[in-house]
């Protein structure tokens, strides 16, 4: 499976958040498992458009928007 690894800085902390995720490319879908700092993890697929984003770019930017939304679902 390949491979993408990044961070994320939470928006109120300025924590940075580390992350690792393994996809795999079935037709234009992802599915991909992540593992977060702290031991969380988060598995799943959606779909993307192959033409306009390489899948490795697709899978960190997913994961930026879902670390982002739970950082604001978060916030108090």
């Amino acid at each position: 499976m390949a491979t993408v690894e990044g961070t994320h800085t939470l928006g109120g902390s300025g924590r940075v958040v580390h992350y690792h995720a393994t996809y795999e490319v079935v037709g234009t879908a992802i599915h991909f498992k992540a593992n977060f700092d702290g031991g969380a993890s988060h598995e799943g697929e959606f779909d993307f458009d192959p033409s306009k984003l390489d899948a490795a770019a697709a899978v960190d930017a997913f994961l930026q928007n879902h670390i982002q939304k739970a950082d604001w679902d978060s916030a108090p």
